[in-house]
């Protein structure tokens, strides 16, 4: 039976996925670096207003906002030097790396089980992206290999932040500290056209993606290995493929298709 640890990881990559069609709307009228602190800031603020939690500067929520923040950048800085084929593939593997830091940072030896889950998610993420469009190097490649180990280092110390904090205290100390981070992209980055379309993509993303799915992120990473919480969270791009579909009449090859189903037994395994 599967545990509410991973349901609400999976809800977690549900908020998450929604980001992905609501974000390619939000950025017709406001810049990415715009989107990236809003969605840190305001969730943040929110938070902070709701439940007056101060924040709980233990390292490893602090370094746990900075992964994150970096991570975002890298990824978003990236896509300007490739192509989203890559970005959606390359900025995925992170349950690689979870698996290679795991060990080290938490002391989470993989199982076979979850070996053969990050093969078949990764494997999935590939032919999700295009296996035959993965040409070449560039340095927007690099930038989002980059942002995956950051990734993964966010995943192994949100683990370890949440061994010693609580999950309210965790998101609004790690989100501070990545708003802070993420002030950094708004020169570079800087666009704003105050349209209703804008205004409603970007509260979607605060309170769906940012609030809600670190919430439910936090509460089930806290009962799960990072490992098997890596390869749940490849459902985003499960979730992100339904929603595009849905909302911008996006199709599926059968490539694309085979690769979702791979993604998905994946998910299985490691709930």
């Amino acid at each position: 039976m599967i545990s509410r640890h991973s349901v609400s990881l999976l809800l977690a990559s549900l908020c998450w996925g929604t980001s992905f069609p609501i974000t390619e709307v939000a950025l017709r009228d406001v810049s990415a670096g715009v989107v990236v602190f809003l969605r840190f800031s305001l969730g943040t603020l929110l938070l902070f207003l709701l439940f007056r939690r101060r924040p709980h500067f233990e390292r490893h929520s602090v370094a746990a906002g900075v992964f994150n923040a970096f991570a975002f950048g890298l990824q978003f800085i990236g896509q300007q030097f490739t192509t989203a084929t890559k970005v959606a593939v390359l900025s995925n593997t992170f349950p690689i790396f979870t698996v290679a830091l795991s060990p080290f940072i938490l002391s989470e030896r993989p199982t076979p089980r979850q070996v053969l889950s990050v093969v078949l998610g990764v494997g999935g993420i590939t032919l999700v992206g295009n296996l035959s469009d993965l040409k070449g190097v560039n340095p927007g490649d690099v930038m989002n290999v980059m942002a995956a180990l950051l990734y993964a280092f966010y995943m192994v110390v949100s683990k370890k932040a949440l061994e010693r904090v609580g999950i309210l205290d965790f998101v609004i100390t790690s989100g501070l500290v990545s708003s802070l981070f993420a002030l950094t992209y708004l020169p570079v980055f800087f666009r704003v056209e105050l349209t209703s379309t804008a205004v409603f993509s970007v509260l979607w993303l605060v309170l769906i993606p940012s609030v809600l799915g670190y919430l439910l992120y936090a509460y089930g990473i806290s009962g799960k290995s990072a490992i098997s919480s890596s390869v749940l969270v490849l459902s985003t791009v499960l979730f992100g493929a339904m929603t595009s579909t849905l909302f911008l009449k996006e199709s599926l090859s059968p490539t694309e298709s085979f690769g979702l189903l791979l993604i998905t037994l994946a998910i299985l395994l490691s709930a």
